[in-house]
């Protein structure tokens, strides 16, 4: 086994799961429940990257102190977060659905903070870069920028595009040798599209003034999120035309200010469905839906579930046994 099995093995305190098979079968499998959170680490090793799943229950708030020192396997950690509800810190970032979350291991600040809250889901898929595969494809622009710099200052540009791709890596049920090219290509894949992001990024150049106009209508939309606010409203708060500020809105968070501001709301929506007893026709009319059903399709749509069934998962604890072997307790 490799140096990194090992060492996620004496990390969790526990020795790798025999009986899970809710992800592919060529990775290794550590679960884990303690008071803080329950659940399944899924782990696939290569030479160049490492893929892994993080499938966790947090049954009371978790407070991370500290980063393992984890250099040694991999030099950056690029993590699409499918859900979850909490925040990290120096910097500060939300965890919350549909965002990247990158690490550089080298450079992990001492005053760490990654916080998640009780009661809710954590569950995110990552691809680990490890130092000779960062150094075969950027080693040409190490002159030029730091490999720090292609990775954070990319964040947003790729976010969406990694979606579907983290989706399928979860999904994976392939078996050895296809699951081997397939776990090769997706690694690839979202290095490509990072560095692309990076390379293309010039010729989507925003101004100071610009980028700090769209930062403030997505503010804005962050915090009435639950109205139509009028395009008209936009417009003066960025004192742009509705077409530059369509275009450039786009061209940094890669989204439609619509489609913006419907993931805003299905991201509070998920908060209430895992962490309130309010009712989902409530739960509707608090993200600004006055049709149940409208509610249930845009939600459908972005988190691939329905409400309903976030709500039985709820209530019926199923969030906690998503590892054959916790049925065994």
């Amino acid at each position: 086994m490799s140096d990194f099995y090992q060492f996620v093995k004496e990390y969790m305190k526990v020795c790798e799961c025999e009986k899970t098979c809710k992800y592919c079968k060529i990775g290794h499998n550590f679960c884990i429940d303690t008071d803080e959170a329950k659940g399944v680490y899924w782990f696939y090793e290569t030479e160049d990257f490492i893929v892994s799943i993080h499938d966790f229950f947090i049954k009371k708030e978790m407070i991370q102190t500290n980063f393992p020192n984890m250099d040694e396997f991999m030099l950056f950690s690029s993590s699409y977060i499918i859900t979850a509800n909490g925040e990290s810190f120096n910097p500060y970032q939300t965890l919350t659905s549909n965002v990247l979350y990158i690490i550089d291991l080298n450079n992990v600040s001492k005053n760490y903070r990654f916080l998640l809250h009780a009661g809710s889901p954590y569950l995110s898929v990552e691809i680990n870069f490890k130092k000779q595969m960062i150094e075969k494809y950027l080693d040409s622009l190490k002159d030029k920028v730091s490999y720090s710099d292609i990775f954070f200052n990319t964040k947003l540009m790729i976010t969406k595009a990694l979606e579907h791709l983290a989706k399928d890596i979860l999904n994976c049920k392939m078996e050895s040798p296809a699951a081997e090219i397939f776990f090769e290509a997706k690694a690839k894949e979202w290095l490509s599209l990072t560095i692309d992001a990076f390379l293309t990024r010039k010729n989507s150049f925003l101004s100071e003034d610009d980028n700090k106009a769209i930062k403030n209508v997505a503010k804005y939309l962050d915090d009435h999120y639950a109205i139509n606010v009028p395009q008209e409203t936009l417009e003066k708060i960025s004192m742009m035309s509705g077409t530059k500020l369509k275009k450039l809105f786009k061209q940094k968070y890669q989204m439609s200010i619509t489609e913006y501001s419907q993931r805003r709301r299905m991201n509070i929506a998920e908060i209430l469905l895992l962490n309130s007893n309010l009712k989902i026709k409530e739960i509707a009319e608090s993200v600004g839906y006055s049709s149940h059903s409208k509610f249930s399709t845009y939600y459908k749509k972005y988190k691939g579930v329905y409400p309903k069934d976030i709500k039985k998962q709820v209530s019926e604890k199923l969030f906690i046994d998503n590892c054959d072997c916790f049925k065994d307790k």
